[in-house]
């Protein structure tokens, strides 16, 4: 290893520090363990030797405040840096290929041939205290679900033409897998998978107001409210979560590491992460090179019989499962993939949803088109300053004849009984209103409605 002289500079500092022009480097050791710092006007390029001196000086100066068992590294031997994207760095360091004021990981190898995947403490994911205030109160399995496929759907929507857009759900007794072959996260800034399991960070939260306004059915999936959804979901579901995510551009798979126990007893939510090479399902899976996969285990509660759950989830997701609401064609789309436990939901007969308007009538529909804007509203021309205050809605009728002196909500009844979707209604009480946002069924939103009364006889069933 080549030896200089330091020179004297204001160099390290703590990741939390601050400063206009800085260098900030995450060290993945061999160990195990990880290393933050901040070099501040480093000039053009560095030793090996110097910046591994300064590295070695905030581990120590970490490790002395640790009651851990002290790791052994050979900070003597002929010590290299590896980048993301597997360049070696040996004899020197130049800062022109570092943007400043962003983290950049880098892989230390001592010589020893040690090589880790999983890191201790890699991810920070201690929330906002205001946020914590937002929590739901209340959670069910279905919801908790609903919520982390939300974040996938939403993930590929953006895919470009000829990528894939797939959503595959798994749950059985060892645990639940979700994967989707969305735009996928790193370790960089923009994309960090940081974002995904701290509160009020997600991407899909910025991004919900764009999907005020459109066209109908309005199936645009950005359902982000508050940013907390995948953590949350995932701790409800289960005691253990793993994320894995992987961009087009990275050729590493970053991972993070959600323990239920270990977030609630401290009071800074540091977790263990890692970054790996991709898998051969993955890439089978993700043609395209991007994906992120959710795995919880150890659930805390009990999920639907199969059959049950892909009727639930296809009623939840219909419009994008298979879509004959498209104004432009009357020819029936499907915007996605979605399986359940391997099996394509478009290929399903059973549901709500489906068994409904199997049984609705054929002729014209009435549809009413509403749009709601603010009194108030800013019009000073301050760019997403309107939108914000306007509301879209449909209102779409469907009317349930009688056939062979039978209603046709008694043949709905008979048919979701037989295929055992747990529908517990009966004639007076069954759901007449469906809601919809974005697309997205709302599963508690179900009422019979203020104006149909049973005794009618015949009824309209408003379904967004």
């Amino acid at each position: 290893m080549a030896h200089t002289r330091p020179r004297k500079r204001s160099l390290v500092e703590c990741l939390d520090g601050s400063s206009v022009d800085t260098y900030k480097f995450r060290i993945l050791l061999p160990s195990g363990g990880i290393t933050d710092l901040i070099l501040r006007d480093p000039g053009a390029s560095m030793f090996m030797e110097e910046f591994v001196g300064y590295v070695r000086r905030e581990f120590e100066r970490c490790e002395k405040s640790s009651a851990d068992p002290k790791p052994s590294i050979m900070w003597d031997a002929d010590i290299y840096l590896e980048d993301m994207s597997e360049n070696k760095i040996k004899r020197r360091l130049i800062f022109n290929h570092f943007k400043t004021n962003k983290l950049h990981i880098l892989r230390l190898h001592d010589g020893t041939g040690q090589n880790v995947n999983t890191y201790k403490n890699m991810w920070d994911l201690t929330p906002d205290t205001e946020l914590l205030s937002e929590l739901p109160a209340e959670y069910t399995f279905e919801t908790a679900l609903a919520d982390l496929i939300d974040n996938s759907l939403q993930a590929i929507w953006s895919n470009g033409v000829g990528e894939r857009r797939l959503v595959s759900v798994t749950v059985d007794e060892q645990g639940i897998l979700i994967f989707d072959t969305g735009a996928g996260m790193d370790g960089s800034d923009e994309n960090s998978i940081v974002k995904w399991g701290k509160f009020g960070l997600s991407n899909h939260r910025s991004s919900r107001g764009l999907a005020i306004g459109g066209k109908p059915p309005y199936l645009m999936p950005l359902f982000g409210m508050f940013g907390y959804g995948g953590p949350i979901a995932s701790m409800h579901l289960g005691r253990r979560a793993l994320v894995s995510s992987k961009t087009k551009e990275s050729k590493k798979v970053y991972t993070l590491f959600l323990e239920r126990e270990a977030l609630l007893n401290k009071c800074v939510w540091r977790t263990d992460g890692g970054i790996r090479s991709s898998f051969e399902d993955e890439i089978q899976l993700s043609s395209h090179g991007s994906f992120t996969k959710v795995e919880i285990q150890e659930l805390k509660t009990r999920s639907l019989e199969t059959s049950q759950l892909q009727c639930r989830l296809k009623d939840i997701y219909f419009p994008y499962i298979q879509c004959d609401d498209m104004l432009s064609s009357r020819k029936t789309t499907m915007p996605i993939e979605f399986q359940v436990n391997g099996v394509n939901l478009a290929e399903i007969d059973g549901g709500e949803v489906a068994v409904t308007n199997w049984h609705s009538c054929n002729g014209p529909e009435f549809v009413l088109q509403l749009r709601f804007v603010k009194q108030g509203a800013d019009a000073s021309g301050i760019s997403g300053s309107r939108k914000l205050q306007e509301a879209n809605a449909r209102l779409k009728c469907v009317y349930f004849p009688i056939v062979e002196g039978k209603e046709s909500i008694d043949r709905i009844l008979e048919k979701l009984e037989a295929e055992g979707c747990g529908i517990t209604e009966n004639f007076e009480n069954f759901c007449r209103v469906c809601i919809r946002r974005l697309g997205r069924l709302l599963p508690d939103a179900r009422w019979v409605g203020p104006t149909m009364e049973p005794t009618c006889g015949q009824f309209c069933r408003m379904r967004e």
